[in-house]
Parts: C-alpha cells; sequence; structure tokens
C-alpha cells in the first residue's frame, strides 16, 4: 500500500488502475492448470499483489467527486464488490452442476478481463506537479487523523475476528447446510451494499463520527444477535444487519481525502490502508484462536472491539474545511466499476 500510495502520486490514475486490475488476469488461469495445492500459491500471489493500485482506486474516487458528496460516492463505489457476492455463490454452485471447477477459472478469466477492459473507459486523472515529487511518508499529523488510523485498523481486527468464522459458527452450531450457509453468506453481502450506500449517503448530511458509530452498533447488534438466538430464523436478518460493519471503513476513507490541508492525493492512504491490512491479517489469526477456545469466544471480543471503536469515533470531531476547488471537483463524474475479481484480503 505505502509504494502504491507514491505511485499514485507520481503517475495518471487510471492507467494505475488498469496495470493493477490485468495483473489479476493470470490468476485464474494459474489456478485452471494447477495439479496441486501449492502450485496456486503464486496465482494467490499475485492476484494480491494486484492490490498495490488500491490507493489510486480510493484517490480517483476523491478527485472525481465534490466535498460535499465523498461519503456517497466512495459508499456507492465500495458497494459494487459486496453486490457482486449476492450473486455470485448462487450462481457458482448452479454453474458447477454444468460444468468442473476448472471451467468455472475459465469463465472467472473472462469476466476478469471485461472489467479491466471497462476501465479504459473512465476519464483520466493526470498527477499535479507537486505530487509527483512527493516521496516521503505521509503519517497522522492531528488528533483527528490518528483517530481514523487508530479506527481503521481497530475495526480491521474486530471484523477479521469475527468474520471468516460466521460459516464456521453456522456449521458447527446451527448445523446448517452448505447451501444454506452459501444463501446466508449473500444475505450478508447484501447487508455490506446496503449499509455502504445508505451510510455513505448520511454522512454527507449528518456527522460522520456519528455515522461510522452506527455502523459499527448495528454490526455488534447482528454478531451479537447471531450468538445469542443461535436460530436459523433470526440469522438471516441479523447477518445482514453484521454485514454494516464494513461500510463504517468506506467513510473512513472519504473523511482521508478531503480532512488534510497539503496532503497529496493518495500518500496519505498508503501508511492508513497498510496498518488496516495489518489488522485484517493479525484478526484472522487471532479469530482462529479465540474459535478453538469456543465458538463464541471470538465473537465477544469482536463485540466490545466493536463497541469501542464506535465509541471513539463518535466523540471525535471530523470536520472538513471548505475548499475553492470544491465546486470544480463537483463536476468530474465518477465512474462506477461493478469489481468481479475476488478482493484482496478483505479490502476489495
Amino acid at each position: 500500500m505505502i509504494p502504491g500510495g507514491i505511485l499514485a502520486n507520481k503517475y495518471e490514475l487510471r492507467t494505475l488502475l488498469v496495470i493493477g486490475w490485468a495483473m489479476s488476469l493470470p490468476a485464474p488461469l494459474l489456478y485452471y492448470y494447477a495439479k496441486t495445492w501449492t502450485d496456486v500459491l503464486p496465482g494467490i500471489i499475485l492476484l494480491q499483489a494486484s492490490g498495490f493500485n488500491i490507493p489510486a482506486f480510493n484517490a480517483y474516487i476523491a478527485g472525481a467527486s465534490g466535498r460535499n458528496r465523498t461519503g456517497s460516492n466512495f459508499g456507492v463505489v465500495w458497494a459494487s464488490a459486496p453486490l457482486g457476492f449476492v450473486f455470485s455463490p448462487a450462481v457458482g454452485g448452479l454453474l458447477l452442476t454444468w460444468i468442473s471447477i476448472r471451467g468455472i477459472f475459465l469463465l472467472s478469466f473472462g469476466l476478469f478481463t471485461i472489467s479491466t477492459v471497462v476501465l479504459f473507459w473512465m476519464r483520466t486523472q493526470p498527477s499535479s506537479p507537486k505530487d509527483a515529487r512527493a516521496y516521503r511518508l505521509e503519517v497522522p499529523k492531528s488528533l483527528p487523523e490518528a483517530t481514523l488510523l487508530l479506527f481503521l485498523t481497530g475495526t480491521s481486527v474486530a471484523f477479521s475476528i469475527a468474520s471468516p468464522f460466521v460459516p464456521l459458527f453456522f456449521h458447527d452450531v446451527l448445523i446448517l447446510s452448505p447451501s444454506t450457509i452459501q444463501g446466508l453468506g449473500s444475505i450478508q453481502a447484501l447487508g455490506q451494499t446496503a449499509f455502504a450506500i445508505l451510510l455513505g449517503r448520511r454522512a454527507d448530511v449528518r456527522s460522520r463520527g456519528e455515522t461510522m458509530a452506527l455502523g459499527l452498533v448495528v454490526s455488534a447488534t447482528g454478531l451479537a444477535g447471531i450468538v445469542l438466538t443461535r436460530n436459523l430464523l433470526f440469522a438471516f436478518p441479523l447477518v445482514f444487519l453484521f454485514g454494516s460493519s464494513r461500510a463504517s471503513s468506506y467513510i473512513a476513507y472519504s473523511i482521508l481525502a478531503i480532512i488534510r490541508s497539503g496532503a497529496t492525493r493518495a500518500g496519505q492512504y498508503g501508511f492508513y490502508l497498510t496498518l488496516e491490512n495489518s489488522g485484517l491479517i493479525a484478526g484472522s489469526y487471532l479469530g482462529g484462536l479465540l474459535y478453538s477456545i469456543g465458538p463464541g469466544t471470538g465473537f465477544l471480543v469482536s463485540i466490545v472491539l466493536f463497541l469501542l471503536m464506535a465509541l471513539i469515533a463518535g466523540v471525535t470531531s471530523f470536520k472538513v474545511k471548505d475548499s475553492s476547488d470544491a465546486s470544480s471537483a463537483s463536476k468530474s463524474q465518477a465512474v462506477l466499476v461493478v469489481v468481479t475479481r475476488a478482493p484482496a484480503i478483505g479490502t476489495r
């Protein structure tokens, strides 16, 4: 993420987006030809490395948005990935009744190619001379910025402690079938999509901190309900609520785009996203250890962290100064690209 932020300052953003998307094209082909589990490792590494352009992705959204629309635009664009996950499990399961798993990889390669080609219709965003000369590591310089860093890192830890193990909970505790668990996964993705859009719009007209806190409280409520009720009937609406957790992080991305005066267009994302991804990795390992102790233990820790991060966000004021270029920026149009490739460590 840090090298990706430097590249996003130096080079034109659409080009970086195309390169990153194109880097993911060989991954399904490597899966197609794999004979053992070790054969897929190069494809996994290449697919994750293609996420170097996420700072450019965020910077592109920010550059195409007016300051009074950043929350909505970040919410809508980032909501496109979970929207794909709403349908993909069912479609994939249906296709497996007709074609082999290797055929699925070829179909994925075709979808990856389409999503890459679509990027060429986006408007270019060249770098400014000031940004192109910026190679420094941009760290928080104020209390609100440090709070955003803590929020993104803490929320990612809380999310990854619970999210990978929700399907295991449904299987081990509720004794649900794989098809039902897939359906619940689609419902969770639908919640992620809906809350990303709704909370993003709310952040543009209401307090950003309170909106982020609201998303985490809703997510904690859904997760607590899953653990306490342990009932299939309640699982569907509760897992929908749990999908709101990532929506708060998208609002934090939108705040990063406009809160700092003098920051380069993408440099700040590199440091913040690096720590956020580190939180996702650490949370997954911690979640595995806690799940081995007891299925509900990690969920309890996750709920406490969600509520703590909600409290921190709710009492922090993320005030954004008006800028003279806000009117010109609002004239730019963002292009919504429905992402059809797998997410890089939970961030896409």
